[in-house]
């Protein structure tokens, strides 16, 4: 039988907040945890969380933080609170620490806990392009504070891994951290497909089962791609998109939706309606500026719903690196618009083939248990 080993995993931000780390967080855990190892989650506190709890077989510690930026950057506050909670955290046993993410303040914690118990560290990088907020000069300042953070973590000389290749390679060329570990994101996909609702998205956008629909799911901010599929589906009526997600340009999907017959806005939805909205969904369109391996793009695979995407981080460990079954586009209109035509001119036979190599793909390669067999070998 495999030694089993006691995990301290420090993410900066955890459920309830939504998002891939999250996620990947609370599914990796769980995993751990059903494989018979110690599992001790520890987050920055958010309102209306307890400082402790037990779910799913594994323990979630939450720490006093500030939560600034509209809860993107979580700043640990060290009040009694935090240190009766570090001396509970000290107690614990553990042998390993993970630790996702390198740039918040939070993922120090989890570096100084290593150092302070004395067991090594894996810090995962999630990402593979510079962080941005979309304005220039906060750019420039994030970048500086990202190198100088990115430093003091390094000094703790933690083992690095990546999410994806592509998260490898920029660790290499941003910061000269060299590793090629990769510790890939997954899915439960027969749990994804099983969780479906029943809301009937074809209905809802007037199409008929011959109509071919692309799905965008994610973020309506500027660096997802939201507005150039808008851009798109303005130039091809012929295909019917569903937008579904939320964020800072809301209004402007909602309001450009209601002025085209061939575009649906449905707002954010919850993971039984993103389940159903992939299996009735021909494509999936994603011409992101920036990934570190997409929970979009394994949940798409899970239906076999073809991709039409932007080549990043996960988009060559999942699609290979032609892309594979589905399509690679850049972030122009006009590449989306190509990828998409491609996708539709095709036979109802090759576009049944394709779906099922994806399906496939994922199903085979991207499960939680490859991701926890990643991350052991990453303590090797």
């Amino acid at each position: 039988m495999a030694s089993t080993h006691a995990y301290v995993i420090f993410s900066a931000q955890y459920l309830p907040s939504m998002g891939g780390v999250e996620n990947f967080t609370a599914s990796l855990a769980k995993e751990l945890a059903s494989q018979g190892h110690r599992v001790t989650v520890v987050t920055s506190q958010v309102p209306n969380t307890s400082s402790r709890e037990d779910t799913q077989g594994f323990e979630v510690v939450r720490l006093p933080a500030y939560q600034l930026l509209n809860g993107r950057l979580p700043i640990t506050h060290r009040t009694a609170a935090y240190e009766r909670i570090w001396d509970y955290l000290l107690e614990l046993p553990c042998d390993r620490v993970l630790v996702n993410t390198r740039f918040y303040p939070h993922s120090l914690e989890g570096l100084r806990y290593a150092e302070a118990k004395g067991v090594p560290a894996v810090v995962l990088e999630h990402g593979s392009a510079p962080l941005t907020l979309g304005n220039p000069l906060a750019d420039h300042a994030i970048s500086a504070y990202e190198k100088i953070i990115t430093r003091l973590g390094a000094r703790y000389e933690p083992r690095y891994a990546g999410i994806s290749l592509a998260a490898c390679r920029w660790l290499a060329a941003e910061f000269h951290i060299r590793t090629q570990r990769v510790i890939p994101n997954a899915i439960a996909a027969a749990a994804f497909r099983a969780q479906a609702s029943n809301r009937d998205f074809r209905s809802l956008a007037s199409t008929g089962p011959q109509d071919f629909v692309a799905a965008f799911i994610g973020r309506f901010v500027a660096e997802k791609g939201v507005l150039t599929c808008l851009g798109v589906a303005e130039c091809l009526p012929q295909v019917s998109f569903v937008f579904a997600g939320s964020g800072p340009l809301d209004d402007e999907v909602r309001e450009r939706c209601s002025k085209l017959s061939n575009a649906t806005y449905v707002g954010r939805l919850d993971k039984a309606d993103v389940s159903a909205l992939l299996f009735q969904a021909d494509c999936w369109v994603s011409p992101t500026l920036s990934e570190g391996m997409p929970t979009s793009l394994l949940e798409a695979g899970a239906w076999g719903t073809l991709p039409v995407i932007s080549p990043v981080g996960g988009v060559e460990d999942v699609l290979g690196p032609d892309g594979g079954p589905g399509e690679l586009c850049s972030l122009e209109a006009g590449s989306v618009q190509a990828a998409l035509e491609r996708l539709a001119a095709l036979s109802p036979e090759d576009r049944q083939a394709r779906s099922d190599e994806f399906r496939h793909r994922v199903e085979t390669a991207f499960t939680w248990a490859d991701s926890a067999r990643a991350l052991d070998k990453a303590f090797e």
